[in-house]
């Protein structure tokens, strides 16, 4: 990451306390796991479909997020594996900011935990907000009626690009 973008980032996290958030941007939202499903297969580089679950984001002013992962479970086939039923559970909350189509975000609170029964032994991995899904980023985004669509600045994404309004 260069110096400027880093200097950036601290700056908007800093700043967070004062953070603009475009009100479109302001509601519940709920992602598609269809897309959640092809992020962790490139991350895990297999595939994987999902069985169930939901992920809610709730987004308030002067700019909180909060990412409740709500049992979602996807089905995964990796290489040289058995394919497993892998679970997610847990929340990523902390600050965000969102204006003029940029955005970025700090997970502050982190609490992600994946499990799967690998050949008979029940695993469970917790995800880092640095490395993990839902965790720390930056990008651009659109916000139409009851669309919210992200593009990420990280490879592999660490947000899924397509959520719904719930509220």
């Amino acid at each position: 990451m260069s110096t400027l973008r880093l200097a950036t980032a601290f700056s908007c996290f800093a700043s967070f306390a004062n953070a603009a958030i475009d009100p479109c941007v302001v509601g519940t939202w709920q992602a598609d796991l269809d897309e959640l499903a092809q992020i962790m297969a490139s991350q895990m580089q297999g595939a994987a479909t999902p069985v169930g679950g939901m992920v809610v984001m709730q987004v308030a002013p002067p700019g909180s997020v909060r990412i409740e992962v709500q049992n979602m479970t996807l089905r995964v086939k990796v290489p040289n594996a058995p394919e497993m039923d892998v679970s997610v559970s847990g929340y990523s909350a902390g600050g965000m900011q969102a204006e003029g189509g940029a955005w970025a975000a700090t997970a502050t609170d982190y609490n992600l935990v994946g499990a799967a029964d690998v050949m008979g032994t029940r695993m469970e991995i917790p995800f880092s907000s640095s490395t993990g899904m839902f965790g720390n980023g930056d990008g651009t985004y659109t916000c139409a009626g009851n669309t919210l669509s992200f593009a990420t600045n990280s490879t592999p994404a660490k947000i899924p690009p397509n959520w719904q309004r719930l509220d």
